[in-house]
């Protein structure tokens, strides 16, 4: 069986042999060894198909046939059945969009482990970040990117993935790495012009978050990488009309909703809004431009922001353990951060915010406790406490420097510093 089998193979190729030979002869052009796979015999590769993407090189093509094909499937989506035959790729576009964007991707991310690599050259400039740049910002396709994250939901599910990592490549290339000087420029340009079209894609980022699963998680990357630079934070906090539009949809909604990867994403785009950027501002300059940015914002919108959404909502009863957790760290930061020294003493001279922070001490998860001791900390220690506040705690000095007296005492051997300012509190709470 097995010999019949071979046999019938080797014939088969036998007779594919001849007839290509007998082309050839027929054309008059040499033959060479197995020329009749060349034409993709057995893989089915066509010239200008799918396969000529994935060794694609020029980067205007990719970005040119990216908005054909958008334009195709939006098309399709409108009226999906007017027409039929055509090319493959009008009758398939998202193969080819994912394709395109699959290469650009690569394109991308290979040049820059390449650069990488290198020693750092003053004065050049990478070439396909370049492309990337320049074609994104043409006028006849600057609309591209607006478009791709509007219509990200319709796109196949790797697709939206590389849209989101083309995003956020360009946006923070110049940001991190010994070749970092090398692509700042690029980077620079794209900023600027994501900044001219703010309001856009901002509102569009936002809303994203409203879909589910990975499109919501996708749209936190982007609005993340938005608060890496200081003219586009601003553009985010800057008045309280774009706060109310870009950063209390969080705070609102966002952070709160049933599915924990979405809510734990929006969290984290809270804490590094709250916290300007973080430790991902990797420019000292650029972390004090937007600590000052945050100073103001915090101060001018202090009654929306801390009152009625982190007390109000975050740090709630009704608010789930995450939230309350997340809340709690995120508010100490910001109290402990010196460029906040206006809004840190506004929140310490409250009564209903120390009335708050004591009932959290009392909290069933000792996580929670842990971070309620760390916001309590700062009332007592304020060298300028308000009558208001010094009767509360010395009304209740005695419960408290018993309770405080038990808290985390399994911490405080690991952990000096805890075990130390845990003293410091009780003795002054004591002396009132």
């Amino acid at each position: 069986m097995l010999l019949c089998w071979i046999i019938a193979t080797q014939e088969e190729i036998l007779t594919f042999s001849i007839m290509a030979s007998d082309s050839n002869a027929a054309t008059n052009k040499p033959s060479t060894p197995f020329e009749w796979l060349s034409g993709g015999l057995f893989f089915g590769k066509s010239k200008g198909g799918i396969e000529s993407i994935d060794s694609s090189k020029d980067v205007q093509s990719l970005l040119s046939g990216l908005q054909a094909n958008l334009d195709r499937i939006l098309a399709l989506k409108q009226q999906p059945d007017t027409e039929e035959g055509g090319t493959e790729e009008s009758n398939d576009p998202s193969k080819f969009l994912a394709a395109r964007l699959s290469r650009l991707r690569f394109l991308l991310y290979d040049e820059r482990r390449m650069t990488s690599q290198q020693e750092p050259r003053r004065g050049a400039s990478p070439a396909v970040a370049g492309a990337t740049l320049a074609g994104l910002t043409k006028p006849e396709q600057a609309e591209l990117i607006p478009r791709l994250l509007e219509n990200l939901s319709e796109l196949p599910f790797e697709s939206r993935k590389h849209v989101a990592a083309v995003f956020n490549y360009m946006l923070v290339c110049g940001l991190e790495g010994s070749d970092a000087s090398l692509y700042q420029p690029a980077m620079e340009q794209f900023r600027d012009y994501v900044e001219s079209l703010y309001e856009r894609l901002l509102t569009t980022i936002i809303n994203g978050h409203e879909e589910v699963g990975d499109i919501a998680l996708h749209f936190g990357s982007m609005y993340r990488s938005c608060i890496r630079h200081p003219s586009l934070y601003r553009q985010l906090v800057g008045t309280t009309e774009r706060a109310q539009s870009f950063v209390f949809p969080f705070l609102d909604k966002y952070v709160h909703l049933p599915n924990f990867d979405v809510s734990s994403d929006a969290m984290e785009s809270l804490r590094l809004v709250c916290s300007a950027g973080g430790d991902r501002v990797a420019d000292e300059e650029a972390q004090q431009a937007m600590a000052a940015i945050a100073a103001d914002f915090f101060i001018r919108d202090y009654e929306a922001l801390w009152e009625d959404r982190f007390n109000g909502k975050l740090l709630a009863d009704t608010a789930n353990y995450m939230t309350r957790r997340c809340g709690l760290q995120i508010l100490s930061s910001a109290l402990l951060t010196r460029s906040n020294y206006e809004m840190m003493i506004r929140y310490v001279q409250s009564r209903s915010n120390l009335i708050l922070v004591m009932g959290l001490l009392r909290d069933t998860s000792p996580h929670i406790t842990l971070d309620a001791f760390h916001v309590f900390k700062v009332f007592v220690a304020n060298p300028n406490k308000p009558p208001e506040i010094i009767k509360i705690l010395r009304d209740n000095k005695v419960k408290l420097c018993r309770y405080l007296t038990t808290l985390h005492q399994d911490r405080e051997e690991s952990d000096t510093q805890f075990r130390d300012e845990k003293a410091l509190i009780i003795a002054t709470i004591e002396g009132l």
